[in-house]
């Protein structure tokens, strides 16, 4: 996605998972984007401190996506409740929009609800780093990439484990929430699918549960290979690497496998587009 300065135009802050506690940073994000050209709107909901508003949320959601003057929506919120919304998104009017949602963690949910029921791109991103991020590299990279089309926010190193290459759509995100959709028609078909996954708390048992679970889902056999992000508790208190651990579970020789230390929960996260068409190879990286 490219947006242009000179253009000015609009995009909207919203948080469709946990009620925010630290309003300053919403404002502080909202400077940020200003700074770098853009007109901000902020949805309503991000000062409520409420679990029951999910319908206005969703509502919020569907004006946005509505609304032509609005660029881009990113989610700058992350917890534990946002599928609380997808029943209430009108997924027949997103799929005739164009723009990007951008979320991470918890907004995993609704990234691949919005692949599997509007059949949209979206992107595994935080916004939020660009106030997490001291250095000021992250708004570099960002600004470079959303105002000059460059790659400096895409351009990712994988490390392969199993395979040398690996193709095709990816879907996925934070493992735990990924799951949240299992047995739900939001799930993704996983089919010829690349499939990231990535952490930000859970031990070694958590996750040993998780990819079992992930192993026994309808269509996981025949997906076409696993992107792996940060582990960050699992990797600061283990020394098996997590890799490791899938590869144990699994038993598949033939799947593919790369990790990446460059997307996740980390400050300086890059991002990753979901819903499109991916290759990369141990050859090329």
């Amino acid at each position: 996605m490219r947006i242009k300065p000179k253009d000015k135009r609009k995009v909207a802050l919203v948080g469709n998972s946990d009620p925010r506690t630290n309003l300053q940073e919403v404002y502080d994000i909202k400077e940020i984007l200003e700074k770098l050209g853009l007109d901000v709107i902020l949805s309503p909901t991000l000062q409520e401190n409420t679990l029951f508003n999910t319908g206005e949320k969703a509502e919020i959601m569907n004006q946005y996506y509505a609304d032509d003057s609005i660029e881009a929506i990113f989610d700058i919120s992350g917890g534990d409740i946002a599928n609380g919304i997808l029943d209430k998104l009108d997924y027949s009017l997103i799929r005739k929009q164009k723009k990007k949602f951008y979320g991470y963690s918890d907004l995993t949910t609704v990234l691949n609800s919005l692949i599997s029921q509007s059949n949209q791109e979206v992107e595994l991103f935080q916004v939020a780093t660009l106030l997490w991020d001291a250095s000021g590299k992250q708004i570099d990279k960002f600004k470079s990439s959303f105002f000059d089309g460059a790659k400096d926010l895409y351009q990712t190193s994988w490390e392969f484990y199993q395979g040398n290459e690996i193709e095709g759509e990816v879907i996925g995100g934070n493992i735990r929430c990924f799951l949240k959709l299992a047995g739900t028609k939001y799930m993704p078909d996983l089919a010829n699918k690349v499939l990231f996954l990535e952490s930000h708390g859970g031990g070694k048992e958590s996750l040993y549960s998780m990819f079992y679970q992930l192993k026994g889902l309808e269509g996981f056999d025949k997906i076409a290979g696993i992107l792996l992000g940060t582990f960050i508790s699992y990797q600061k208190s283990y020394e098996q690497p997590i890799e490791e651990v899938l590869q144990k579970i699994l038993q598949d020789d033939d799947l593919p496998i790369a990790k990446t230390e460059e997307i996740g929960h980390g400050a300086n996260s890059n991002a990753l587009k979901l819903g499109e068409y991916m290759e990369i190879s141990h050859f090329h990286k």
